[in-house]
């Protein structure tokens, strides 16, 4: 029993040792990307087609919001009127994301006497909080 006693007290902490070694990294491997639409009543009838990286993500509605998740690394976000691809014309902006942060960017709408224009412009997290509160996730249909 006396030479029992001990083994069993090295395999009790081997197995221990094993488990805290075994957990995994629980720290998030993308970063989130929330796009925001409050554009008012011009232009409200029509859903604006919003790009990562030249692939369509939403089709977004006035007053909604969308989250999506991206890998870190630099991307490229633009938004247009209505197309399954993105335009060559469209104005795009690039965002180089860390894991485990977040980014905001807000679809600005202009209104112009011969053309109508839209972009993304990115704002700060106290912004889009306040921005947030008045809009309602979009399911991307």
């Amino acid at each position: 029993m006396k030479k029992l006693l001990p083994f069993l007290l090295l395999c009790n902490i081997a197995l221990f040792a094993g488990a805290q070694t075994a957990t995994p990294d629980t720290a998030p491997q993308t970063a989130k990307v929330y796009f925001m639409r409050s554009t008012g009543f011009t232009g409200s009838a029509q859903g604006f087609t919003v790009f990562i990286d030249d692939n369509i993500v939403c089709k977004l509605n006035n007053k909604k919001y969308s989250v999506h998740e991206v890998a870190p690394g630099t991307h490229r976000f633009s938004v247009q009127f209505a197309g399954k691809n993105a335009k060559e014309k469209a104005e795009r902006i690039e965002i180089t994301t860390e894991a485990g942060k977040t980014y905001y960017i807000q679809l600005i709408f202009q209104s112009g006497l011969l053309k109508n224009n839209i972009y993304c412009q990115e704002v700060t997290e106290n912004s889009a909080k306040t921005m947030l509160g008045n809009l309602k996730e979009d399911s991307c249909n």
